[in-house]
């Protein structure tokens, strides 16, 4: 009954089959990426070529199928010329796939020139049989020398070559990755038998013993069948590997950013030791000047010169700290955000001895890189070290807002205040720079930012980060200061 079924439905089956092959050279292609470091990447090109290969020879077999009865004998013989090309071609490509990804591990010269001998003799041969001979024997003769020579060895040499490369992918730390790797290694092994040795006709004394005729009376399925399960698990395991090449992406993204951001914040810390503490010891060695001048004719005036130019020193040695604080901020990498900004409210509780109330609220709902961690730390930190330097608060409230799409940071502080017209025109070096690095940050990470302040009314900011970055926003004045009092920070908007 079963047999019966898989019978009168092999056309379908193989349309199946061809369709599955064609997905899977189809998907390497789109998902190829010549350029990536992995060795992989530069020979996954051939198992495209065998699957697109593959495909066309089971398409001309579907012509044959359905065609035979009416096609010259011609016409016959130059289709299954063709089927015996495009297998032959197909099975030479997993040849040199597993060929090229041992020698990627093991550079074997007997390897390669030995498969090279093999693939020029046997297309040499075919051409002779083809030129010389119109008997189908010689063709199905050609179609067993081609799987014995390139399928078995190629399906066991990719399989072997694929084993070899997991150390290589191991370095990204996705376990699922190395897994679908080894799967696929696994299917090549599986091909050995299944492709390799299970021949379409019985001319050689192997393909006599073991050939689709004979696996089907043993079985009572014909090989197609299996052949197929076989694919689609092939297929899968590729379609789950190709994605190395996005993750791979991301991953030399993070790097470039990273290396963009060190490079970003190496120029701003040095404009601010030249802009602010530079300036800062300039100041300084003017009043020691003026000392050694008055020490000898105002002593008293000297004396004063003399403590403000130590005050100025002790502010000079708390900003260097400041800076090396920051350069040191790899601390938080390691921690998730949350715990990240529970354990910075902590420390500034500790040092700067004033009241910060701090609350988390929902679930994260995205994900957040090394980057954007620890830029939402550095801008924390900033507005921390503004409320306890020149703010003059008592008290600072921070409210972290977790949503399915974004973070929004509310920080509000009960301190002095400041006009925001003055500080885009300060004029002398250094001043609130600090708000200007706050903003640039934001802008990295393609976030907004709202904000409010006047003098005796505090400062309040409201900062929203996309998990997914995915345009520039500008930050904005926010005239009504009763924006800040809303339960929810964004239920009342009105800003410029």
């Amino acid at each position: 009954m079963i047999s019966t079924f898989f019978a009168e439905n092999l056309v379908l089956l193989r349309i199946i089959y061809t369709n599955l092959f064609f997905f899977m050279g189809f998907a390497i292609f789109m998902k190829l990426n010549r350029g990536s470091e992995l060795k992989i990447a530069k020979w996954l090109w051939l198992l495209a070529l065998y699957a697109i290969s593959f495909g066309l020879y089971i398409l001309v077999l579907i012509i044959l199928q359905l065609r035979e009865p009416y096609l010259a004998e011609q016409a016959l013989f130059a289709l299954r010329s063709l089927s015996l090309g495009l297998i032959a071609f197909a099975f030479m490509m997993i040849f040199w796939l597993g060929i090229r990804l041992v020698l990627e591990i093991y550079p074997i010269k007997a390897l390669y020139w030995g498969g090279l001998s093999m693939s020029v003799a046997w297309t040499l041969s075919a051409i002779i049989f083809l030129l010389f001979s119109k008997e189908g024997l010689y063709i199905a003769l050609m179609d067993n020398l081609s799987r014995y020579v390139f399928a078995l060895p190629g399906m066991f040499l990719s399989g072997y070559g694929l084993m070899l490369h997991v150390k290589e992918v191991e370095r990204y730390k996705v376990p699922a990755l190395v897994k679908n790797i080894k799967g696929l290694a696994y299917m090549f092994f599986v091909g050995v038998f299944l492709v390799g040795m299970i021949a379409n006709q019985p001319v050689l004394w192997p393909a006599r013993i073991l050939n689709v005729e004979t696996f089907f009376n043993a079985v009572g399925l014909p090989i197609i069948f299996f052949r197929s399960i076989h694919l689609v698990f092939m297929t899968y395991f590729v379609i789950k590997i190709v994605s190395v090449f996005e993750l791979e992406r991301e991953h030399r993204l993070e790097e470039a950013l990273r290396r963009q951001v060190l490079a970003e914040e190496r120029d701003r810390i040095a404009r601010e030791l030249h802009d602010g503490i530079i300036q800062s010891i300039y100041g300084v060695g003017l009043k020691l000047q003026q000392f050694s001048i008055l020490r000898e004719k105002k002593i008293a005036e000297a004396d004063k010169q003399m403590e403000m130019a130590k005050k100025e020193l002790n502010q000079i040695i708390q900003d260097i700290r400041a800076y090396i604080e920051e350069l040191q901020f790899d601390e938080y990498k390691c921690v998730s955000l949350k715990e990240a900004m529970t354990q910075m409210v902590s420390e500034f509780r500790e040092n700067a001895m004033m009241d910060v109330e701090f609350s988390v609220q929902g679930k994260q709902g995205g994900v957040l890189n090394v980057l954007q961690v620890n830029h939402i730390l550095q801008i924390m930190r900033e507005l921390l070290s503004n409320a306890a330097k020149h703010s003059r608060a008592s008290k600072v409230r921070i409210k972290a807002i977790f949503g399915e799409q974004e973070l929004i940071v509310h920080v509000s502080d009960d301190g002095i205040g400041f006009e925001p017209d003055k500080v885009k025109n300060m004029e002398h070096p250094g001043g609130k720079r600090g708000l200007e690095n706050i903003f640039h940050r934001v802008m990295i990470l393609q976030g907004k930012s709202m904000f409010y302040s006047a003098p005796r009314q505090g400062t309040h900011f409201e900062f929203t980060f996309p998990y997914s970055k995915v345009s520039y926003l500008q930050s904005v004045f926010v005239e009504d200061p009763k924006y800040f009092e809303a339960d929810v920070p964004g239920e009342q908007k009105g800003g410029k």
